[in-house]
């Protein structure tokens, strides 16, 4: 009998529980976002995954390697397996890993768009010293060939070709738009 009113109790626990998480799992939903947008945050918890993951394992590191920091450390490990074990501080315990596996992604997500940011800035002003070590060199080596031999074929080939046969048709699809 006692067994029976234990089910019920957790029964009705489940139940009184179960609407509460999926409120908030409603009201903490996204607003409907862009793809790109979506994808840039995607790009950027990935990206900043790798500095995150190094942070948080230089600050294990350095914990474990203090004597006083480290007995701590085993303490609070000790008492999160207690509240695992234990059937009331299960769900307890796994929310709070959830909420820091939350923080966890958004420290990444912010990591990664600062790392974008920057390599994107390196790539445009690497795209800048190249074009303008190039642009010189195609002003005074290709453009006068191209006004030389190209402009005069244009002229002669393409130009009435487009004047005879396109541009009557072009003229069509505006008149019916």
């Amino acid at each position: 009998m006692a067994a029976k009113t234990e089910k019920t109790a957790n029964t009705q626990e489940k139940t009184q529980t179960a609407p509460a998480n999926t409120r908030e799992k409603t009201q903490t939903a996204p607003e409907t976002r862009k793809p790109s947008e979506q994808a840039l945050q995607a790009v950027d918890v990935a990206v900043g995954a790798v500095p995150t993951v190094a942070d948080a394992v230089s600050n294990t590191a350095e914990t474990w390697r203090k004597a006083e920091t480290r007995s701590r450390e085993v303490d609070i490990l000790q008492k999160r397996v207690q509240n695992l074990r234990d059937r009331r501080g299960r769900s307890a315990e796994i929310e709070a890993l959830r909420k820091r596996l939350g923080s966890e992604l958004e420290k990444a997500e912010t990591k990664g768009g600062d790392v974008r940011r920057q390599v994107t800035e390196q790539l445009v002003g690497q795209a800048r010293r190249a074009r303008d070590r190039v642009e010189p060199v195609y002003r005074e080596r290709f453009e006068p060939i191209v006004k030389e031999r190209v402009e005069p074929i244009v002229k002669e080939r393409v130009e009435p070709v487009y004047r005879e046969r396109l541009e009557p048709t072009v003229k069509r699809v505006r008149e019916r738009i």
